[in-house]
């Protein structure tokens, strides 16, 4: 399993949508909308933007402990 990652435009950052898949190729040819973790915007993207990172584990312990941050 890997990440979806995008590419964030106002940092220019790869960063994480939250999603988990086997390959990229397995998704509909959708717009979809993410929240950023780099900047807090919303970016829109579809799979021709996205690339698939390695697990996930490192992305769900940030997203976790900016909840716990409050």
């Amino acid at each position: 399993m890997g990440i979806i990652m995008i590419n964030c435009p106002a940092t220019g950052r790869g960063v994480s949508t939250g999603i988990e898949v086997c390959a990229t190729d397995q998704l509909p040819i959708v717009t979809a909308t993410t929240i950023c973790p780099a900047c807090g915007r919303a970016h829109e993207w579809t799979k021709k933007e996205a690339w698939l990172g390695n697990g996930g584990e490192q992305y769900r312990c940030e997203q976790f402990r900016k909840l716990a941050d409050g």
